[in-house]
């Protein structure tokens, strides 16, 4: 009679870690999540469902709305299987973000046509766009109200602008920032 030892390796898995917390700063955040695993199979499913993609063993998911979503993968070799779960906690923006572009092109091809700051969490705005000669020629107290780089119904020549921009964050810290943009067409 022969005696033998058969070691069968069922599966080996990790999604690193089981609760994560991410920020929703933008109307939507994608975030990618890697399983380390052995597995022959591995699918993964998102509750409550949002827009997810799968490539290899890497997830994408989509967070549009602010909630708390599993993520879990499933992984078999034949006759094993395995079930790991991550707990996704989809909170608000805590933080301002702030940015302004250095140049824009108002030439009504309806890319980069308007001049603004964009940012999450501006509780207060202001800002002002000066000529050479430091007369202002557009101001809004509108974060979204963008210049369309006219001056009394005329559009303006390609020059370098000035501005002015104040504004508060979350925190009620108030922000002075000054610089330049280039109107190209």
């Amino acid at each position: 009679m022969i005696n033998r030892l058969i070691i069968f390796l069922c599966l080996v898995t990790n999604l690193l870690t089981s609760q994560q917390t991410i920020e929703l700063c933008d109307d939507q955040v994608i975030k990618s999540y890697t399983a380390l695993t052995t597995a022959q199979n591995t699918d993964f499913d998102v509750i409550p469902f949002t827009a997810y993609q799968v490539d290899n063993l890497t997830v994408y998911i989509t967070y549009a709305n602010i909630g708390t979503y599993v993520l879990t993968a499933k992984f078999s070799n034949g006759l094993c299987y395995q079930e790991d779960k991550l707990i996704i906690n989809v909170i608000e923006c805590k933080e301002t973000t702030f940015y302004v572009p250095n140049s824009f092109t108002p030439d009504g091809d309806k890319l980069n046509d308007e001049f603004g700051a964009y940012g999450v969490n501006i509780q207060e705005f202001s800002m002002e766009i000066y000529n050479r000669w430091g007369e202002i020629i557009f101001t809004s107290n509108e974060l979204n109200n963008r210049w369309n780089g006219k001056y009394k119904d005329s559009i303006c020549q390609i020059d370098v602008y000035a501005y002015k921009i104040i504004y508060k964050d979350i925190k009620n810290k108030l922000h002075i920032k000054y610089g330049t943009l280039t109107l190209t067409i």
